[in-house]
């Protein structure tokens, strides 16, 4: 079984610690219940332009995604809440500071690496689930060493991606073609030899394979009778039904809890 083949790689770097530049350090950052207070603000003012996930709509950006090309501080979302953004459809608020600051706490939350925010969840039970039959998720992803190669290493997923997108790329592998660059392909050498996998580094003169059994191939293009690329994610699609909400919620938890800055910090106790 193919599973969770090709995951976030194609989603670009973060900045140092995720998507700040700094983070602030008002109280309201972190607070469950300032991150609570700011979701109903958020819902009720801004998902119309925003999404009710912050992944965009018909007026606003998607704020998760923007915030991984183009990272911005607290104090900076502060000010464009409070202020809005001449000459678009962002307009000012009149909010005061506690609520305005609630809002950020959200949009914090929402946008921020997953291992800084609260998750729900058992990182425990979903550490089960990823090595598990079920979800197959070790077939081709590895943490630490362990797993497959097919797909992107997941150590660091937590530390360096908002837990929206690591929900996305679960649920709607295909959205936005998270495995551009990254397709599954099949490649027909000269000497007549088949080999089925992941192409990697793809260029006009190489391509760099991985196939199913995780095995990397150097392949001269000159080599290559014929290439076909998928046209679609070789990641499952079906992890909404395969999974019940529980078993994708704990499994969220452990993939938040992925931090190798955070490992790196226990170790050094």
């Amino acid at each position: 079984m193919r599973a969770f083949a090709l995951f976030l790689l194609a989603v670009p770097l973060l900045a140092q610690h995720g998507r700040y530049l700094s983070d602030s350090k008002h109280p309201s950052i972190g607070n469950p219940q300032a991150i609570a207070a700011g979701t109903k603000l958020f819902m009720g003012s801004c998902a119309g332009c925003h999404g009710p996930d912050g992944g965009g709509g018909a007026r606003g950006p998607n704020l998760v995604r923007r915030s991984l090309w183009h990272p911005l501080s607290d104090d900076a979302i502060f000010q464009v809440i409070r202020k809005g953004v001449p000459g678009t459809d962002m307009p000012p608020t009149a909010l005061n500071d506690e609520l305005t600051w609630n809002l950020v706490a959200f949009i914090h939350a929402l946008t921020g690496p997953a291992s800084t925010n609260p998750v729900p969840g058992d990182p425990a039970a979903g550490k089960s689930v990823f090595w598990g039959a079920k979800a197959g998720c070790a077939n081709c992803h590895a943490i630490r060493g362990q797993g497959g190669h097919t797909g992107p290493d997941l150590s660091n997923v937590g530390g360096g991606r908002p837990l929206a997108v690591i929900r996305e790329a679960v649920i709607e592998p295909a959205k936005d073609l998270y495995y551009l660059g990254n397709e599954a392909a099949t490649v027909i050498l000269r000497s007549g030899k088949t080999i089925q996998g992941v192409a990697k580094n793809r260029s006009n003169y190489s391509l760099q394979l991985v196939d199913t059994n995780g095995s990397l191939h150097l392949i001269s293009m000159g080599d290559v009778k014929q290439l076909t690329l998928s046209a679609s994610t070789p990641m499952p699609t079906n992890y909404a039904t395969r999974l019940s909400k529980d078993e994708l919620r704990d499994l969220f938890a452990y993939l938040a809890a992925q931090d190798t800055r955070a490992d790196a910090r226990k170790d050094s106790k």
